[in-house]
């Protein structure tokens, strides 16, 4: 048994030795052609591929309102709104479900609006040899890198073979995508003017209308004198009225951009149930002539006081509507008038022209190259070596030499082809 043993160890080192053999054979061949890959590699990524460097810039994206009239309706407890009191990463983050906001910047970065303005401003296409404006962009795409960090910073590089361009082309994106924020902004502002500008019109004719029907009652039946508990209690639900009507109002500006199941229209909904609950209970100690625990005895109260009553409450509510929808008025028109949003993109680390090369990496590529060069060739003598054992075998030359047969009848067929494709 341990005779056994010995033969098996001494077969499996003769079997070491003939690789190592096999290695040493053909080592000249094989250190010299993998350093003279190596060589030519690194002389043709010299001669041959062009210098890159890369230039990094950071940018803050709006951490508020893109608009000045967002920053004040803040104020008025109107944050609500698209586009108040959030930039437009927030707003679309919040309608998506995104988590990180600035992944919404980076898609606008993406797009094919900044890639057109970049290809203009730099004349990318003449630069870069494209004819189609979509290689042009594909070319821009692969020499840029935009991440959103999750710091909230937005991380622009841009690779090219002048460095100064690199960086002037980094500092670009941030200044296309203030310009292109601004345009969405303004463009956002306008709308939003001409709905709430058809809201308080239609507010305004209400408010006209309750004022002529109290006006028409009090001819007819004479002016009712209320004391300030009462007009306290009818300022309440005018004010409770109104702001449900608000909300409603902004309950309808998000369906135009959002699904009703998403989270902030479910909120606005839930605030507005709320409210008219309260309104319900308003409206009936009004009825009743009462607030809170102070009373007053419906006999003092006659039928004419009550229609007078509701007619003032329906007006007081119209009045205080149409003063909220003023207001928001002259704010959305601030933004429309001046032309120009509040939160800008900012720099925080401003692309310089980089003072290294970032491509090629010549010694890497070249050592890289190299070893797969290498393990080549290593599996070539192998196979070198096996292909000469076999030619000298009598068993294996007749295998080969039937191999060779019916190779031969491929490459017949090749040489037909090729006869009839130089014919032809």
């Amino acid at each position: 048994m341990e005779k056994r043993k010995k033969e098996d160890s001494f077969r499996e080192e003769i079997h070491l030795l003939d690789h190592l053999l096999v290695l040493a054979k053909r080592s000249r061949l094989i250190v010299l052609t993998t350093l003279g890959i190596m060589v030519l590699t690194y002389l043709f990524l010299l001669l041959f591929v062009p210098v890159q460097y890369t230039a990094t810039a950071r940018l803050l994206p709006p951490q508020q309102s893109l608009t000045l009239s967002g920053q004040l309706l803040e104020g008025l407890g109107l944050s609500s709104l698209p586009g108040v009191a959030r930039g437009l990463g927030g707003l679309a983050a919040g309608l998506l479900g995104i988590k990180n906001p600035g992944d919404i910047y980076v898609g606008i970065l993406s797009g094919d609006n900044i890639a057109d303005r970049m290809i203009s401003r730099f004349n990318l296409r003449e630069l870069y040899e494209k004819r189609y404006l979509e290689d042009t962009r594909k070319e821009l795409r692969k020499n840029t890198v935009l991440q959103a960090q999750e710091d909230g910073l937005l991380l622009i590089e841009v690779t090219d073979t002048d460095p100064k361009r690199a960086a002037e082309m980094a500092n670009a994106y941030g200044e296309e995508l203030d310009k292109l924020l601004q345009e969405i902004a303004l463009r956002e502002a306008r709308n939003q003017l001409n709905f709430l500008e058809q809201e308080r019109a239609q507010a305004l004719a209400n408010l006209n209308k309750a004022e002529e029907e109290m006006r028409t009652f009090s001819e007819k039946s004479g002016v009712i004198q209320l004391d300030a508990q009462v007009s306290r209690m009818i300022s309440y639900v005018a004010t409770l009225r109104a702001e449900i009507d608000a909300k409603e109002v902004q309950i309808q500006v998000l369906k135009k951009q959002a699904t009703p199941f998403n989270f902030e229209v479910i909120r606005l909904e839930t605030e507005v149930n709320s409210l008219k609950e309260k309104l319900r209970e308003a409206e009936r100690q009004v009825d009743q002539a009462c607030l809170g625990e102070v009373c007053l005895p419906t006999s003092k109260v006659p039928g004419l006081g009550l229609e007078y009553l509701r007619l003032l409450r329906e007006a007081k509510y119209r009045h205080t509507l149409y003063e909220v929808l003023c207001k928001m008025v002259e704010l959305a028109r601030l933004d429309t008038a001046k032309n120009i949003a509040v939160a800008r993109v900012q720099f925080v680390d401003q692309a310089t022209p980089p003072e290294r090369k970032s491509k090629p990496q010549r010694v890497w590529t070249s050592l890289i190259v190299g070893f797969a060069t290498f393990v080549l060739l290593i599996f070539a003598a192998f196979f070198r070596e096996f292909w000469e054992r076999s030619c000298q075998e009598e068993h294996s030359a007749a295998r080969l030499q039937q191999l060779r047969g019916y190779l031969s009848e491929w490459k017949m067929l090749f040489r037909k082809l090729r006869s009839v494709f130089k014919t032809s």
